[in-house]
């Protein structure tokens, strides 16, 4: 199963990793999620059927800028 780790660089708060932390567990496909305030990251474990990009992609929608650290 696939795990990407996004950086977030506009995570500041806890209602960002709250919001963050909401749009993941919404999106089909994901099975796990962390979101870490401190190192502005999420990690996300997720089918195949979800692509990192489709990730980052809903997070830009939801206000968050996310790119899949290497």
């Amino acid at each position: 199963m696939p795990e990407t780790t996004f950086h977030i660089p506009t995570l500041h708060t806890q209602e960002d990793a709250d919001a963050v932390m909401f749009e993941l567990q919404d999106l089909p496909c994901v099975n796990q999620a962390d979101v870490n305030l401190a190192e502005h990251t999420a990690w996300v474990s997720h089918t195949a059927m979800i692509s990192a990009d489709d990730i980052a992609a809903k997070l830009q929608e939801a206000g968050y800028e996310a790119q899949v650290q290497a």
